[in-house]
């Protein structure tokens, strides 16, 4: 199982980087680039076709996994469509960026709905979880689904909210699909482990364009993809396992845009506003405005979310 994840890794990582390098003089041939505004950092429009390529291989891999017998027809038909679906809503968004306008949330959120959907209507769903103080707890079917879908959705969007700095976004995805990926070996689970593969060496192949300064950003079509893909694997994974583990370390592994997200949305809440309107709240926001560059708030973020995953890590292997 490990060697063949380093092949998936290679593999990967080597068609993204190749996919991304040619897809970018596409996307400025196109005009298809993010403009600058006075909420974003970068100062000169950027391609973000990044997504596009992500998709691709992402969908190759999983087909791959299929015809290796990795994952069942039903798997597979339902991760694609997911991806498919959440992949055009993304590329929508995107479209609306190069016209310098604002999509509204509710479509997207319609379609991570049904994405989630998708997931748990197929067996991939939160039976039970064991909660700090609270104890274990069994879910009904009902409950177990709902759980779930609002787990993925919000993973969705927190790696979204996070995709603001070059580099910021996917090389979180990158650090948490390396963790799910020793966690999944470490539990013997080959299917979240092949898939946390797939996603690491995307992220690998699509970082050298896109750390700072960044020749092409993955778009809402990238970042919705990561974060799907996160979500999934960590239900497929380690909340799909009948121990303490069950939602402590998911949480523990993406606790730094999971409490950066919620203090984001009780900030705006307070202030009257929308939990989706965009601003300059978030952590990597109010790093730049203490005077760090944009590298050293990649890297501080990096580390913090090292620091989790690894502490996610060991409270696993302690056990």
């Amino acid at each position: 199982m490990i060697t063949l994840s380093l092949i998936i890794v290679l593999l990967a990582s080597l068609c993204t980087y190749i996919g991304v390098k040619l897809i970018i003089p596409v996307a400025i041939k196109i005009n298809f680039v993010d403009n600058p505004n006075n909420r974003k950092v970068h100062k000169k429009p950027l391609p973000m076709l990044a997504g596009v390529v992500f998709t691709g291989i992402t969908l190759t891999g999983i087909f791959c996994f299929y015809r290796l017998d990795f994952l069942t027809l039903n798997e597979t038909l339902t991760l694609a469509a997911a991806i498919i679906l959440l992949s055009t809503i993304g590329f929508i968004d995107d479209y609306y960026k190069t016209k310098s306008k604002d999509f509204s949330p509710f479509p997207r959120l319609l379609v991570q709905t049904i994405a989630a959907f998708l997931v748990v209507q197929f067996g991939d769903y939160v039976s039970q979880i064991d909660i700090p103080i609270l104890g274990y707890m069994e879910l009904s079917p009902v409950i177990g689904k709902l759980f779930t879908m609002v787990w993925i959705i919000f993973i969705i969007n927190i790696i979204n909210f996070m995709d603001g700095l070059d580099g910021l976004a996917g090389g979180m995805a990158g650090i948490f699909s390396f963790t799910f990926l020793i966690t999944s070996l470490l539990m013997n689970q080959p299917v979240s482990a092949f898939l946390s593969a797939l996603m690491l060496g995307v992220a690998i192949g699509y970082l050298p364009h896109n750390f700072f300064p960044a020749k092409i950003i993955m778009g809402d079509t990238g970042s919705t993809l990561f974060g799907f893909m996160i979500g999934a694997i960590s239900v497929i994974g380690a909340m799909k396992t009948i121990t303490l583990i069950t939602i402590n370390i998911p949480l523990l592994i993406l606790a730094i845009p999971i409490f950066d997200t919620i203090f984001v949305f009780l900030k705006r809440l307070r202030q009257g506003r929308s939990i989706f309107q965009a601003d300059k709240l978030h952590l990597h926001h109010r790093l730049l405005d203490y005077g760090l560059s944009q590298v050293q708030v990649v890297m501080l973020i990096y580390l913090l979310c090292i620091t989790t995953s690894a502490s996610a890590i060991f409270i696993l292997l302690s056990l």
